[in-house]
């Protein structure tokens, strides 16, 4: 009969657990020297080998040939019994189905009785310890401080905090560890050997890294691919098996949000939905390539704090100096609030789609953390502001027809087409107030005097009065551009941003035909103006079939 991998090849020896030598090796010598504690609590990720170490222990206890490092030897009959599961002297219960006060008071009762030898151990294995109730952890204590001398429990659990203190008290605990991708890629290797399996190293490797840990996880996973692709294991086919999206991706994603990108993003999400791509996966995945990618930015030997392949520490390095430190905080929350959307069954595609736009647009969001990427996106450009120009009050002179006139100044002439000045007036309002919490208190104390005074173009002159203010306003790089954003969205178009003095005495006020606002009177931007969903509709024509509501609705 069949069997699949990770039951076929259960170790049944404390040697030959993968990555827990800091428990087995303890265990054998306790076994050895015969200091064997009454109770264990065996805690650790699924897939690390406690169960399989509990079955180890109880045979080390039982066997009849027992080795001098305490080690079975798996040829008696109690050591086969126990491999083959019926022996009498190990009882394994799963306290999912078994945590009411009449199971463990059944328990009590069987553990009264003696073993099948004078000699033996009778071993109790309570798998998933953390599911018991109260009052069955509370019928526990009792016999879990003070069992008969020939009985020993070991409890495994996947989350040891649910366990109550004094059951935790009354164990010797030892953690597993997800094991490390270099000893698990090792581990495969010599399965697929035996199994006769066509293998790439990079493809075991592939495999190990998507096991998260897990051994039982990474053969399941190998048996998986195999069979996929008549017994070869590739990076190719562990990516088709798990819906994954190639390593280009991410990058590729890296760049979509440091440049702006929103197309390209969005253009992404549909070529990965078109090849089938699991998008809960590849949101997942992308949040684990920011984490790296902050890691390289942050710590100059992340090979040594990071249990990943030269090659994937080498796309978080290339990654780290295309996008800002703020731009990777904010992509891993983003991310992580469209993950749990997806986990409680929002639309797919839908939600990984705005997630992007909001983090290609920060724009669209005035939190905080949005402004901090869009600011640290403009100060590396360096020196030259996106879209801002400033330059002095352009003015024509023109000859007079008289020679004993003077010579009198006169604004340029606007070049190209844009918006009027009553456009903008009408939109100031919204501009100006959406503004205030966008550039703090700092840079507003700054802006606050500003004024729209002329149209040119698709150029917006900005007047002030004072000159402190205008030098201000010149040498700040994060201003101008926020403020070419914010009319270039509520325009429609393209715009840009120049500031200028204004003429001692008001003149030049008049000639700008200068409107003066109540700035009390001042209201924050209309939510259509930055809503997702209508930037969806307005720059990529999309249609809205379906409104999900929300927890709020």
């Amino acid at each position: 009969m069949y069997q699949a991998l990770y039951r076929k090849y259960r170790p049944q020896s404390f040697e030959d657990i993968v990555g827990q030598s800091h428990v087995t090796t303890t265990l054998a010598r306790e076994v050895a020297e015969g200091r064997v504690a009454h109770a264990y609590l065996f805690a650790g990720p699924r897939g690390t080998g406690k169960t399989t170490t509990a079955r180890i222990l109880a045979k080390a206890l039982n066997c009849e040939n027992r080795g001098p490092d305490g080690s079975p030897d798996n040829l008696c009959g109690s050591c086969e019994a126990i491999t083959a599961g019926n022996s009498f002297d190990v009882l394994e219960l799963d306290a999912a189905s078994h945590n009411s006060v009449e199971d463990i008071r059944d328990m009590r009762l069987s553990v009264t009785t003696v073993a099948t030898s004078a000699t033996s151990r009778r071993i109790y294995i309570l798998d998933e310890a953390h599911m018991l109730s109260k009052a069955a952890g509370n019928a526990l204590l009792k016999t879990l401080e003070e069992p008969p001398e020939h009985v020993h429990f070991v409890l495994a659990t996947t989350e040891p905090y649910k366990l109550a203190d004094t059951i935790r008290s009354r164990t010797q605990r030892f953690d597993f560890h997800p094991v490390g991708v270099e000893a698990l890629a090792g581990h495969l290797a010599r399965i697929a050997d035996a199994e006769g399996y066509k293998v790439e190293p990079a493809g075991l490797v592939a495999v190990s890294r998507h096991a998260g840990g897990s051994v039982r996880d990474a053969l399941s996973l190998l048996e998986q691919v195999a069979a996929l692709d008549s017994g070869k294991v590739d990076t190719a086919g562990v990516q088709r098996a798990l819906g994954l999206a190639d390593a280009d991706t991410y990058t590729r994603l890296v760049e979509a949000i440091a440049n702006s990108d929103a197309r390209d993003a969005l253009e992404l999400v549909a070529q990965l939905a078109s090849r089938g791509i699991d998008l809960r996966r590849f949101v997942g995945e992308s949040i684990g390539f920011l984490r790296g990618v902050f890691l390289a930015q942050y710590t100059p030997n992340v090979a040594e704090i990071a249990d990943e392949p030269d090659e994937v520490i080498e796309s978080w390095k290339k990654a780290s100096a295309i996008i800002g430190s703020a731009d990777v905080l904010r992509a891993v929350d983003v991310l992580g609030e469209a993950l749990v959307k997806l986990r409680e069954g929002r639309e797919e595609r839908l939600m990984v789609e705005l997630a992007l736009i909001r983090l290609t647009r920060p724009e669209t969001s005035v939190d905080p953390e949005a402004l901090l990427a869009r600011v640290e996106r403009i100060e590396r450009r360096g020196s030259e502001p996106a879209r801002v120009v400033i330059a002095p009050t352009p003015v024509v002179v023109t000859p007079p027809s008289d020679p004993g006139e003077v010579p009198q100044p006169t604004k340029a002439a606007p070049a190209g087409t844009g918006p009027t000045l009553d456009q903008v007036n009408e939109v100031w309002p919204a501009m100006f107030g959406g503004l205030r919490q966008l550039l703090g208190a700092r840079r507003w104390a700054y802006f606050r005097e500003v004024t729209p005074a002329a149209v040119e173009g698709n150029k917006l002159v900005l007047q002030v009065g004072e000159d402190f203010l205008l030098e201000g306003l010149q040498k700040d790089l994060v201003v101008g551009p926020l403020v070419a954003t914010q009319a270039s969205d509520l325009l429609g178009q393209p715009i840009e941003v120049e500031f200028r003095k204004s003429a001692a005495g008001g003149s030049e006020v008049e000639s700008l035909d200068l409107v003066e606002f109540d700035k009390d009177r001042l209201f924050d931007a209309p939510v259509e103006a930055t809503d997702p969903t209508a930037l969806l509709q307005r720059e990529l024509g999309a249609t809205l079939i379906e409104e999900i509501p929300t927890a709020e609705d």
